[in-house]
């Protein structure tokens, strides 16, 4: 930890944050590289600190304070006013500072982070979907509801507030996953309450290929963020491509092993947002 742009809750208090205090696990030194060095301003738990504690977030580190307050002004010299005004994260570009800008009059960005919820929204739809194509459920109001409000509405309630905290990656994820929930309650709901006619095999199949190519590119964008993402990403990738197989050949032993392929992406998704609740706490 020789860089001088440290975490002011860095190995300061076990019971602020425990990275630095005593024995550092791999997930440890991996929080470190990514945020405690240079990065703290975009870390959950800095900025729910920080809110927290806004008095004591100072007085740990002053020299460290002052250090990232020159740091700020001259980043914020590079940037005009207005666009700075227009655009606040143009002015932390490169930095650790995110959360403390100003982002309104007077605003700052406090907010717990939302992706535990749409993460829980995503398993739990993928669970219960893959469960239906296994054939252990049917396809009822049960099914065709969470997938409107949990897998939808929520993924989208989480992508919004994505966009709040400036992560492109995660809002656009959130927000194209819950309207997938709703397009694919849409494809099945619509035509049964006399809205349309059920999609063909073939619009079906490239339906679902699409969001799997598409989930495929999210894979590959979210490999610098841990190891679970990506796998999850994966998993639904060929959940998908299953699906469109299936629904192209129309042969139920692929429709089976989607469904347990889904029902295994739903609880690595389930997972990782249990395990962000339960970090945070």
């Amino acid at each position: 930890m020789t860089d001088e742009n440290i975490c002011p809750f860095f190995g300061v208090n076990e019971d602020w944050c425990d990275v630095g205090c005593g024995y550092i696990s791999p997930s440890d030194v991996h929080q470190i590289i990514r945020h405690c060095r240079a990065h703290h301003g975009e870390c959950g738990r800095y900025q729910q600190l920080a809110a927290r504690y806004p008095d004591q977030a100072p007085s740990a580190t002053a020299a460290g304070t002052a250090r990232e307050a020159v740091r700020l002004a001259a980043r914020r010299a590079e940037v005009p006013p207005a666009e700075e005004q227009q655009f606040p994260a143009l002015a932390a570009r490169g930095g650790s500072v995110v959360a403390a800008l100003p982002l309104a009059a007077g605003e700052r960005v406090t907010t717990a982070s939302p992706a535990p919820l749409g993460l829980l929204g995503w398993g739990m739809t993928l669970v219960l979907l893959g469960i239906q194509q296994a054939a252990l459920l049917p396809l009822d109001a049960m099914m065709i509801a969470l997938g409107l409000f949990y897998g939808g509405l929520a993924q989208i309630i989480a992508g919004v507030l994505e966009w709040r905290r400036h992560h492109t990656f995660a809002a656009t994820a959130f927000c194209a996953l819950g309207l997938f929930w709703l397009a694919l309650v849409g494809v099945l709901a619509l035509p049964r309450a006399g809205i349309g006619e059920l999609p063909s095999t073939l619009s079906l199949a490239a339906f679902l290929t699409l969001w799997g190519l598409f989930s495929a590119v999210l894979c590959g964008g979210s490999l610098r963020l841990g190891r679970l993402l990506p796998l999850i990403f994966a998993n639904f990738s060929l959940f998908l491509f299953l699906l469109a197989l299936s629904a192209a050949g129309g042969v139920p032993a692929l429709a089976s092993l989607a469904g347990w392929q889904g029902l295994l992406t739903g609880i690595l998704a389930l997972y990782s947002g249990c395990a962000q609740v339960l970090n945070d706490v």
